[in-house]
């Protein structure tokens, strides 16, 4: 078995195969569309590759793949070291394939692959299949918690200083702390902005609204969030609250925006930081529950990486 790099005609053949997986809400013809507009996005041609694996007959037996994300490495003085890590999607065997360890070896190969790469930091994938599989292959299991709030009625803007516009993401993530441990990822304006592409690709099917604004500053706190996939949910993309007051207010813009989007809800993905904040909305109908799949997963690409327990892995990273 070897693996391979997915020529343009490869990848469109394993869009019809992997429809059944990840198709839901669409045709076929659009979920090929759909593959087709999230690869011609900016990010993903930035550094987005399919990849398979393949037997000695040149068979097909996986696939999945990869995005180029940024990673920062604290040296011995403190300064932080950009590196290169890779956000790993979209994992499928067929079923009739199923049952040999194809997927293993599968990320096995990729990961031995990656750490060829000049600068590589780290892998990160998010399971929907448990820890079990990727464990296999070095990848170690981080918390996974989300925090439900019901929408509300009101104008989203009243509780903050300013909402947020697609053409502020970049000065919104740049107003961001950056996590205090020795290692994080950490996402650009491109890459959030891939996620609200996937929001523009499910509206129309989803019965709700595109929200009007993408975040929120509250003062020198920073949310961030958008309609990002197949439910008509308001997702928490990232999150910087400086204070329990600042977090309440952020909160309570999301929820009216859900409100004011036809959304069901708002999802917040737990960190460590705010983690200390949140249980002060379960007054407000807030709850906690164990996060149903995306559990991140995250695999050192080279010796000596620092993986702390407290590394963050909000929803802007997920792919």
């Amino acid at each position: 078995m070897h693996l391979v790099a997915a020529s343009d005609e490869q990848q469109l053949q394993r869009d019809a195969l992997t429809y059944s997986e990840w198709g839901k809400l669409l045709s076929p013809q659009g979920y090929a569309a759909r593959e087709q507009r999230l690869r011609a996005h900016p990010w993903s041609r930035s550094d987005m590759r399919t990849w398979l694996l393949c037997g000695e007959d040149g068979e097909v037996l996986a696939s999945c793949e990869t995005f180029r994300t940024r990673s920062f490495l604290r040296n011995d003085e403190g300064s932080l070291v950009p590196g290169d890590s890779f956000a790993i999607a979209s994992v499928f065997t067929e079923e009739r394939l199923r049952g040999h360890g194809y997927a293993t070896r599968l990320m096995d190969l990729l990961a031995a692959e990656l750490e060829r790469q000049p600068h590589a930091h780290a892998a990160l994938l998010f399971s929907d299949v448990g820890p079990r599989i990727y464990a296999r292959s070095g990848y170690q299991e981080l918390p996974a918690w989300d925090w439900h709030l019901p929408p509300t009625p009101g104008n989203p803007g009243e509780p903050v200083d300013s909402l947020l516009r697609e053409e502020d993401l970049a000065t919104a993530l740049g107003r961001l702390r950056l996590p205090e441990v020795p290692f994080f990822f950490w996402p650009t304006p491109a890459q959030l902005d891939w996620h609200l592409e996937r929001g523009r690709i499910y509206v129309e099917h989803l019965g709700c609204s595109l929200p009007a604004s993408v975040g929120a500053n509250a003062g020198a706190s920073t949310i961030l969030w958008g309609l990002v996939g197949r439910s008509a949910e308001l997702t928490v993309l990232m999150l910087d609250a400086r204070s329990p007051s600042e977090a309440q207010a952020l909160l309570e813009a999301a929820r009216r925006e859900a409100s004011r989007s036809r959304l069901s809800r708002v999802v917040v993905w737990e960190e460590p930081s705010h983690a200390p904040l949140l249980p002060r909305l379960q007054g407000e109908g807030a709850t906690r529950v164990a996060r149903d799949g995306s559990l991140p997963m995250v695999r050192p690409l080279r010796p000596g990486l620092p993986l702390s327990p407290l590394l963050p892995t909000p929803r802007g990273l997920w792919v």
